[in-house]
């Protein structure tokens, strides 16, 4: 199974690009603290996301989108590498502007994997 390409001009949405560090720390009786990562992919990363565009590119796009919060796709996201990322759930949100245009805004999270 191929893994897909996110294909829209999209840009980064509103707020800013998240990393969440995961580590394992131990506390000492003398004020010693031993810390760990968690893992050898410790640092999440999520980014927000916004696309305006015409109501079928926003459609299209909207659908690509919700089939991929388990599945990983192929994205450089504004500010950040290529890389696997997944749609974060219940994030996706659609703003209609007019009767032709909509607004998408989303977060996708970095999924940790191989990809070619």
């Amino acid at each position: 199974m191929a893994v897909e390409t996110y294909k829209w001009h999209s840009q980064l949405g509103a707020g800013a690009i998240e990393y969440s560090q995961t580590i394992r720390s131990a506390q000492f009786g003398d004020g010693y603290e031993q810390v760990a990562e968690n893992g050898i992919n410790s640092t999440a990363i999520q980014v927000p996301m916004k696309h305006v565009g015409a109501e079928s590119e926003v459609n299209a796009l909207r659908t690509f989108l919700l089939a991929h919060t388990v599945k990983a796709f192929i994205i450089t996201p504004p500010g950040e590498d290529k890389g696997l990322y997944r749609v974060v759930k219940d994030s996706v949100r659609k703003n209609v502007i007019s009767s032709k245009f909509s607004e998408l805004s989303f977060t996708i999270k970095l999924a940790y994997g191989v990809y070619a």
